[in-house]
């Protein structure tokens, strides 16, 4: 049996929110959509730590180009303010074209990276490999 994992999505493209909101909870996940990265509880206290004594979610995926601050920024801010999740069970999405220096920041970070349009049996086979590096509680 599948181990079912926490999901936060940050996407501000209603359809692919709802594509991947009803792909993972079928796959028995429990997911939460935002279609901005400043839900986080790093974002909310700019000058702060993550409150949070446990990962707010076992996977965190985020659109690149999203309101109010990029999917990069966004997961270095998290990376700075102490974010508790995995870096390795986080992924960029994006249909942009990446610079170089993107893509070094992108490897740096440890993230995973799906250029849009990807194939959702990717996305889903990576987050199976993300509940292998996720500890049970």
């Amino acid at each position: 049996m599948k181990k079912a994992l926490r999901i936060i999505i940050f996407e501000d493209d209603p359809s692919l929110t709802k594509l991947l909101f009803l792909t993972l909870t079928k796959g028995g996940h429990y997911v939460q959509t935002f279609n901005d990265p400043t839900a986080c509880p790093v974002y909310k206290d700019h000058e702060k730590e993550c409150p949070k004594d446990k990962a707010c979610a076992d996977v965190i995926i985020t659109d690149l180009m999203m309101p109010n601050m990029s999917g990069i920024d966004f997961l270095l801010l998290q990376r700075e303010r102490g974010c508790k999740a995995q870096d390795h069970n986080k992924a960029l999405i994006s249909g942009a074209a990446l610079t170089e220096e993107t893509k070094s920041t992108i490897n740096e970070l440890g993230c995973k990276f799906f250029k849009k349009p990807f194939k959702i049996s990717e996305l889903i086979a990576w987050v199976d490999e993300c509940a292998k590096r996720v500890q049970p509680f």
